[in-house]
């Protein structure tokens, strides 16, 4: 299965709007198997008249736990807390809890092994300033039910699209499938020409994770004026957000 949908982000968190009139605390934890890149964002849920600016909440205690170490992350800046004293290895359980307002959040997440990102190209055919196909391919293991999440980059930027994959029809199979950047704006500046680099991250996440992924995309609600609903998250308590542990490797290319 291939699903995209759109990332809202600033300072790379998923900002999320009030799907009811209940204000509710959003919390984006991240841990991968990169030196260095574990962070724990924390904010509150916006009305849908509200921009997108990320306020974060301060005065939290954050901890991420993995068989009896306990790591505490300091925070950095309002509602952004992060360390680099602890990297993931895949296997391993990592345990997220969060006291905020006296309140407590917590999460678990299984860092999933990695899958090699073999390929990353683009056919000269599939090229257009508004909608580029490009091309990911890797080999799916046969052994695990594998989920994928795919950030894509244009010129080093986060772009607010992304791609996720599952195995439901692939297992053991090498996939080869598209993965499409495009311009959704009124901004022609942001058209693509040969140049540009694109850039594509393979996540390999745990099925909590993909969950919420997945879920954001009706986040907002859809076309037949359904009612906007939460998204899944993986964090008890009653947060809304996600915790994941997960792989990371990314490949560009340049536009011919």
């Amino acid at each position: 299965m291939l699903f995209s949908t759109f990332l809202w982000s600033c300072e790379k968190v998923v900002e999320l709007k009030r799907a009811d009139n209940e204000e509710k605390y959003v919390i984006e934890g991240t841990i991968t198997n990169e030196p260095g890149v574990c962070s724990v964002l924390i904010s509150k849920t916006k009305n849908f008249s509200d921009d997108n600016q990320f306020v974060g909440l301060g005065g939290a205690i954050v901890t991420i736990e993995n068989k009896g170490t306990t790591v505490t992350l300091p925070e950095i800046s309002p509602g952004i807390y992060k360390t680099t004293a602890i990297n993931g290895s895949p296997g391993e359980t990592y345990l997220l809890k969060v006291i905020v307002d006296e309140k407590t959040f917590s999460s678990s997440s299984t860092m999933p092994a990695v899958v090699p990102f073999e390929d990353f190209y683009l056919k000269p055919a599939d090229f257009d300033k508004e909608r580029t196909v490009t091309y990911v391919k890797y080999k799916d293991p046969l052994e695990n039910r594998n989920y994928y999440w795919f950030q894509l980059f244009v010129n080093d930027k986060k772009q607010r699209n992304f791609a996720l994959m599952n195995d439901d029809f692939t297992p053991g199979q090498e996939v080869n499938t598209s993965v499409i950047f495009q311009n959704t704006t009124d901004d022609l500046s942001r058209d693509f020409k040969k140049g540009d680099k694109l850039g594509v991250e393979m996540h390999s996440v745990d099925a909590s994770a993909y969950l919420y992924l997945f879920s954001l995309g009706n986040a907002e609600g859809s076309d037949n004026g359904a009612s906007p609903a939460n998204p899944l998250s993986n964090i008890t308590g009653g947060a809304l957000g996600y915790f994941s542990a997960h792989t990371v490797q990314k490949r560009t290319l340049v536009i011919p």
